[in-house]
């Protein structure tokens, strides 16, 4: 790809530039770089080239989350799970999500014409939710060309989700639950194992060398989560709420990287004075602040990456992003958010996130700087796929 103005990562514009490509890999970047005899040239004539963006709480590809009715009104004290599994039917550590992912184009094409090239995906149901999965959106290939980390991050809440078990019932229960697992884990390797075999325990103690993401949801829940994973050793990666600026100082000072989402409220309808009275000055302040979250984050020297998760429609992804910085993020910090923090949170710096040689060659092109706001993905490669 000849004469492009390409990113190679976000501190590296390489203007009136070559991209070389071979087999899924990137095998030059630069400028006066020697072109390969048998190349098929694609001449951009000045369009840019960006390494694909990188989303890190999804659900591509796997099945719907539909949760069971409980039919009986007598309590369910424990779980109805048959086998060696753990007590509670919400710490669902055995969930691999490689195993069930399935590629699904509509969706994949929704988030490439957006800049996201991979995702990490994992179902969103439980206490401990299993292990997620990175994967390429090269759709149109086998899922075995696909996967591009089998088990890339262990996943974690505060909710139960679709476990009929009475017990956890409230946000107390839930963290109650989570550090309930922790000791349990301990217990289960110091000795445990010898009295019982538990694959809920034995699976969850897996999961302990992969990178945690947690789902907090909300600036109370980031503290909750720090304060949890400092018990037990863990820095998470804690899935944010969005309103994080509301206690900027205490959050900033856990050091722990958030994954932001870019649901930014709507304005409010008041122009019925009755509506309008029934908005709070909290509400309008958040509406108005929401989309500068990131940029007071910045400020404070927060890593953090971005997700499309909470989006009613993934085409607000791009236009959302543009909000935020025109709310005073930097575009050098939206690209590291984009890419190379994503992947670094993962500990996948060595594979995706830039066009380096040997890295994937996953990025798609544009007419212009994606953060002008008629700028267009016009194409988007993943590894193999073009």
């Amino acid at each position: 790809f000849v004469h492009a103005n390409i990113y190679t990562d976000p501190e590296t514009l390489i203007e009136d530039g070559m991209l070389i490509i071979q087999d899924g890999k990137v095998l030059n970047a630069g400028k006066n770089v020697p072109l390969p005899a048998n190349a098929v040239v694609f001449d951009l004539k000045g369009r840019y080239i960006y390494p694909s963006f990188i989303d890190l709480y999804t659900e591509y590809g796997l099945p719907s989350n539909r949760y069971e009715r409980k039919n009986v009104r007598a309590p369910q004290m424990e779980s109805n799970v048959k086998g060696a599994y753990g007590w509670n039917q919400a710490i669902r550590s055995n969930v691999q999500a490689h195993q069930m992912v399935v590629h699904n184009t509509e969706s994949a094409e929704q988030f490439k014409k957006n800049g996201i090239g991979i995702v990490l995906s994992c179902p969103k149901d439980g206490i401990v939710r299993g292990s997620g999965v990175l994967m390429a959106l090269n759709h149109t290939t086998r899922e075995n060309e696909s996967i591009l980390m089998d088990r890339a991050a262990g996943f974690y809440s505060f909710s139960k989700g679709s476990s009929t078990q009475d017990y956890p019932s409230s946000l107390t229960g839930g963290i109650a639950l989570l550090r309930q697992t922790y000791y349990d884990a301990k217990w289960y390797t110091s000795g445990g194992k010898e009295i019982e075999y538990n694959i809920s325990l034995d699976e969850f103690n897996r999961l302990q060398s992969l990178p945690s993401v947690i789902e907090a949801g909300d600036k109370y829940n980031v503290l909750r989560a720090a304060r949890t994973g400092e018990e037990f050793g863990v820095r998470y990666i804690i899935k944010a709420g969005g309103n994080e600026y509301q206690r900027l100082q205490e959050i900033a000072a856990t050091k722990l990287p958030l994954i932001l989402p870019l649901n930014f409220p709507q304005a409010y309808d008041v122009e019925d004075p009755y509506d309008a009275e029934s908005v709070s000055l909290a509400e309008l302040k958040h509406w108005e602040l929401a989309p500068s979250n990131a940029a007071f984050l910045e400020k404070q020297k927060v890593d953090f990456c971005f997700t499309a998760a909470g989006l009613k429609d993934v085409n607000q992804f791009l236009k959302n992003i543009r909000k935020a910085v025109q709310s005073g993020l930097s575009e050098k910090m939206a690209l590291r958010a984009l890419t190379t923090n994503p992947a670094a949170f993962i500990k996948a710096s060595d594979r995706v996130g830039a066009l380096k040689n040997g890295y994937f060659a996953g990025f798609f092109i544009t007419n212009k700087s994606i953060f002008e706001e008629d700028a267009v993905v016009l194409a988007h490669n993943s590894g193999t796929e073009w």
